[in-house]
């Protein structure tokens, strides 16, 4: 009797050790990287990995080590947290930074005057965030107000003189609802998160002057239903 007890007694224990091993799984992300820019406490990368966004600002405190010296151009692998903040580009917080491949001797002998001005081109081709209230100094008769949520949504209440494109239908309609690719384009949705879609998606369709004021729920203006 005492053998038996003793037998179940350690399947007990070495069930609890593999239970336990499991949850110690890492749920961190991990992909590979191009290095866009750098900053004081971030990087900004692209990425063709599928793994959810195609760009990020990955954050890092200044005690991680990082044995390379960071240049725009190299490829890195990145191991992040598995928290992503929902913007565009989506932000990160990286754990560990390893060098896969040094920037080629082009991309690596960039001065800081390049760089900057590499940047500035880039800014030129995304679209700007702005708050509500930005927005709404911004709207007059030469600036288009676009709701990307759906016609149910935009039924139940939408801000004032506001154009109805759902998002999914963007690059089907666009043409049609914004023809004037250098119009001010003022973008919102229900929280933010399609709204910043939707305008990185008519920056892609060659539209110049897109700009993201995130939710209705942060509107402070009234609605029309």
């Amino acid at each position: 009797m005492k053998k038996i007890i003793s037998a179940t007694s350690l399947t007990l224990v070495i069930s609890l050790l593999m239970l336990t091993g499991c949850g110690q799984k890492s749920d961190n992300i991990t992909f590979t990287a191009t290095i866009e820019s750098i900053h004081d406490k971030s990087i900004m990368v692209t990425t063709t990995d599928e793994i959810g966004f195609d760009k990020a600002s990955v954050g890092f405190d200044k005690e991680l080590e990082i044995p390379f010296d960071l240049i725009v151009g190299q490829r890195v692998e990145i191991e992040a947290l598995p928290q992503v903040r929902e913007s565009y580009p989506v932000q990160i917080t990286a754990v560990r930074i390893s060098l896969k491949e040094e920037a080629t001797k082009d991309e690596g002998s960039k001065d800081e005057k390049l760089n900057e001005s590499s940047n500035e081109e880039s800014q030129k081709a995304e679209y700007r965030k702005i708050s509500p209230s930005q927005a709404i100094e911004m709207m007059d008769e030469d600036s288009i107000i676009l709701d990307v949520r759906t016609q149910s949504e935009f039924d139940e209440g939408h801000i004032p003189n506001a154009v109805l494109l759902p998002g999914d239908e963007i690059a089907q309609r666009a043409d049609e609802v914004l023809p004037d690719k250098d119009q001010t384009i003022l973008v919102y949705c229900r929280s933010g998160r399609r709204s910043a879609l939707a305008a990185k998606e008519l920056v892609e369709l060659g539209y110049t002057n897109v700009y993201d004021f995130g939710g209705i729920l942060d509107w402070p203006g009234d609605l029309v239903k």
